[in-house]
């Protein structure tokens, strides 16, 4: 029940998120790059 509230939350908040959802996978990526090196 908790988990199906909060996949739709998820699913709510993408479209309102999305711009700064990318802007932290970008840091995220930027970061595991520069461990991985």
């Amino acid at each position: 029940m908790i988990e199906e509230n909060g996949y739709s939350l998820v699913k709510i908040n993408n479209a309102a998120c999305k711009p700064f959802k990318l802007a932290l996978w970008e840091l995220i990526s930027k970061l595991i790059t520069l461990q991985n090196e």
